[in-house]
């Protein structure tokens, strides 16, 4: 490659010099060379002799413009900003319109945090080429750098009057004005994008979209409309429109009569499943016992296994209304049925195993515990369930075995390190040193956890060096959490 380089160069000069001859003196042929040489050298990386080269150059012709400029570009390669600014000041006195310098001034400015001094350049720039998008991005990048806002929004709009209105630029404009609270222009933003591209499904969910966050819902429908008129199968559209259709949409998301409202959107099959389960999540994800919305939520989890009767996601749903609402024979089913179809997916796995043992199903839970450690050998919290559930059978030698596995497993990683001691000192529990435990449980951060049978075992090791109140504190914490309350008041109340 660098023989290459070194033969085009040579080819070039010497096709000049023949083709007028008697016009360059020896010193101008000497000069040439230099900056040959140095371009050769910066094309093979050796920027320390290009610079010495480059140094050559200025001594010989201190009104170089092309000298210091390569002498600029080559000290910013190595981030020398202080040198590369001092050559790029150079540059630009001597040739004040040269786009090359003033360009390479700016971009060293914006790299050393200068960007007040950068505006300054980066505005001569325009000066220059007033229809360069570059140009105007950049300067509203320093404007913005330099707490400027409203300036940086002005550099983009006078963009699109010179130029055209763009993705790129909108874009801009509008994250400008909505994280500066500009509302309204943000909508204007957006809406002078719709309008230069009408066919644009994206632009038109974008607007959308943001006057729905903005409460602006009686606008975002209207857009919506607009956007099912293009393409009825937007699911963006059809989701919006279905809230929109359904009695009382715009009342308290909160509450279980806006929840009712969904139903609408689960019964639309234009909408995928996975946006149907997104649009659940707010309120699956929170979800415990006396959960005002669990009747809403049955109801529409009993229409989702309607809608998608082999879909695993939707008996996995099912599972978890059904478990927090306190039916645990449906919702073991549900997980069960949802794993017969999908047995890919561990959580499935382990809120199954979590459920088995809420219906104290020890033999079943021994024997799915174990199908999940040969699906997943590397998950920890499988090992010491199926552990648990090894113990709760009277196989104790042999959980002690898992549990040394899982340890192996768990490495460094001090949470499910936690897990493991969990599974060893409840294997144990009645022959734990005391004061070791109570150490250990000290140290055991429990807010962390979300796991109603971890919390269980806490609660029952807690109980075993007789702290009552902590123990109870778990048991209830885990029946929030979905354990099954009548097992668990047994324990509290004994």
């Amino acid at each position: 490659m660098h023989k290459l380089i070194i033969t085009t160069l040579f080819i070039i000069i010497q096709v000049g010099l023949s083709a007028q001859p008697n016009i360059y003196s020896e010193n101008d042929i000497a000069f040439q060379s230099m900056f040959m040489d140095a371009q050769i050298e910066k094309h093979k990386g050796n920027t320390e002799k290009e610079i010495e080269i480059l140094k050559d150059i200025i001594k010989r012709d201190n009104n170089s413009g092309a000298a210091h400029y390569e002498l600029a570009r080559a000290y910013a390669s190595t981030e020398n900003y202080e040198q590369a600014q001092k050559y790029a000041l150079k540059a630009t006195n001597i040739d004040a319109n040269n786009n090359w310098y003033l360009l390479t001034l700016a971009q060293v400015y914006e790299a050393s945090n200068q960007y007040d001094k950068a505006i300054q350049a980066y505005t001569k720039l325009i000066e220059l080429d007033e229809k360069n998008p570059v140009l105007y991005h950049r300067l509203s990048v320093n404007q913005l750098h330099s707490n400027k806002p409203k300036d940086a929004a002005i550099t983009l709009e006078v963009l699109q009057e010179r130029t055209i209105i763009t993705e790129e630029t909108s874009r801009r404009l509008f994250d400008i004005y909505s994280k500066s609270g500009m509302e309204d222009k943000a909508v204007q933003t957006l809406n002078t994008l719709t309008t230069t591209y009408p066919d644009d499904e994206r632009f038109l969910q974008n607007l959308g979209s943001y006057l729905h966050d903005l409460g602006r819902i009686d606008e975002s429908n209207n857009v919506f409309k607009k956007l099912l008129a293009i393409n009825p199968d937007n699911t963006a559209a059809n989701i919006a429109m279905s809230k929109a259709m359904a009695k009382g949409s715009k009342d308290d998301p909160n509450s279980p009569d806006y929840i009712s409202t969904l139903i609408p959107l689960v019964d639309n099959m234009e909408i995928p499943l996975d946006n149907k389960i997104q649009e659940l999540m707010p309120y699956l994800s929170k979800i415990q016992k006396d959960d005002p919305n669990i009747a809403s939520l049955i109801n529409i989890s009993e229409k989702l296994i309607k809608n998608y009767p082999t879909d695993a996601k939707a008996h996995a749903v099912r599972g978890d209304v059904l478990f927090y609402s306190g039916d645990m024979d449906a919702s073991e089913k549900a997980y069960e049925k949802a794993i017969t179809i999908d047995n890919r997916k561990y959580t499935l796995w382990d809120q199954w195993m979590i459920n088995l043992w809420q219906n104290n199903k020890m033999k079943k839970l021994e024997t799915v515990s174990y199908d999940a450690l040969d699906y997943f050998p590397n998950q920890v919290n499988a090992f010491v369930i199926h552990a648990v559930a090894l113990t709760r059978n009277n196989q104790i030698g042999e959980a002690d075995g898992y549990l040394d596995e899982a340890g192996f497993i768990a490495g460094k990683n001090q949470s499910l390190k936690d897990a493991v001691q969990i599974g060893k000192y409840w294997s144990h529990i009645s022959e734990n040193d005391k004061k070791e435990l109570s150490t250990f449980l000290s140290t055991l951060n429990h807010t962390d956890l979300s796991n109603p049978l971890y919390l269980e075992l806490i609660g029952d090791l807690y109980e075993s060096i007789d702290d009552h109140k902590n123990s109870k504190k778990l048991w209830e914490t885990a029946i929030d959490l979905g354990a099954k309350e009548s097992r668990l008041k047994k324990k509290i109340g004994a």
